[in-house]
């Protein structure tokens, strides 16, 4: 039933061909040991090769379409069972294939707003192993883009799905001179215009893998703007544009280590909470210390400088 494309209609089916076609051409890597689906009869399969300790499954593909319909692949041991939850809720479970692989189509479109996937493998025989990465999904209202983010327990954010075209920002990070440096992705080798408020601020160069960074020459002032990202042909046509507000604000001082949290795209108080307190619920926290910043714990803008408190 999870893996119906029938709910989706024509949309689902395009997310599933894109999937299918990744799950084909992506590099071949080397299988781990073959743990045939659990059947009902009691023989063991002759070839059959049990592995003793399964590996913890990972996301690899997360596409949400404009209705918040959701294709979701990745890796696991094959023969495992993987359930995929929205924060406490199951939304769908699959087996992972032989080849070490699955892909789940979950039978309900997502609503609007923010959530936090996280995946579970159950094999048989051991105990549940869950993924070391959560996925957050931004699912947009009928007009824009949908956004989905890797977010791991330690490390670096992984962008799984971009809100709009090539050109984007991943990270905004402020030195200690106030000066505000913007990374991201964007086609290889091109044409980086960074802008706020429509007014051009700098320009870079994106190197041979997509990636590109820039230090803005002068001090943003406090306030809220609208950050725009521009991917150029050397004639000056633009390929591509992303926007996305941004909010400069006052610099915190004299903070211990860990007690601030500069808002990056995707960011949203659970995934903060999550990572800082080791709990999603302690978001409150963080929203009593900043209030006067935030209108609406659903809204935080990118760029905002958040006190992290001590846990109560």
């Amino acid at each position: 039933m999870n893996r119906s494309l029938l709910f989706g209609g024509i949309g689902a089916l395009a997310l599933a061909i894109i999937v299918g076609a990744w799950l084909f051409f992506r590099p071949a890597e080397p299988a781990p040991p073959v743990v045939e689906t659990p059947s009902t009869s009691d023989e063991p399969k002759a070839g059959v090769v049990a592995s003793e300790e399964p590996m913890r499954p990972d996301f690899d593909v997360v596409r949400v379409d404009k209705d918040g319909n959701v294709v979701i692949a990745g890796r696991g041991t094959p023969g495992c069972t993987i359930i995929i939850r929205d924060g406490e809720t199951e939304i769908g479970r699959t087996s992972v294939d032989r080849a070490g692989e699955w892909v789940l189509v979950p039978d309900d479109a997502m609503a609007p707003g923010a959530r936090e996937l996280t995946l579970v493998a159950e094999c048989e025989g051991a105990e549940p192993l869950a993924a070391d990465r959560v996925v957050a999904v931004v699912v947009p209202e009928r007009t824009g883009k949908a956004l989905a983010v890797a977010v791991p327990r330690d490390g670096d954010v992984q962008v799984l799905q971009r809100p709009g075209p090539a050109a984007a920002v991943d990270k905004i990070d402020y030195d200690e001179a106030g000066r505000t440096t913007l990374s991201g992705m964007a086609a290889p080798n091109s044409t980086v215009r960074i802008y706020l408020d429509n007014k051009l601020v700098g320009t870079t160069q994106a190197d041979g893998d997509g990636a590109w960074s820039l230090t803005l020459e002068r001090e943003i002032p406090t306030g809220n703007y609208t950050l725009r990202v521009d991917q150029v042909h050397p004639d000056g046509t633009v390929l591509a544009r992303s926007e996305l507000p941004f909010a400069r604000s006052e610099p915190v001082a004299d903070l211990p280590p860990g007690r601030v949290a500069i808002i990056q795209p995707g960011d949203h108080l659970w995934k903060i909470a999550r990572q800082r307190y080791g709990s999603g619920f302690q978001f409150t926290l963080i929203y009593e210390a900043n209030k006067d910043q935030i209108r609406d714990p659903d809204l935080i803008y990118p760029g905002q400088i958040f006190t992290l408190p001590a846990e109560k």
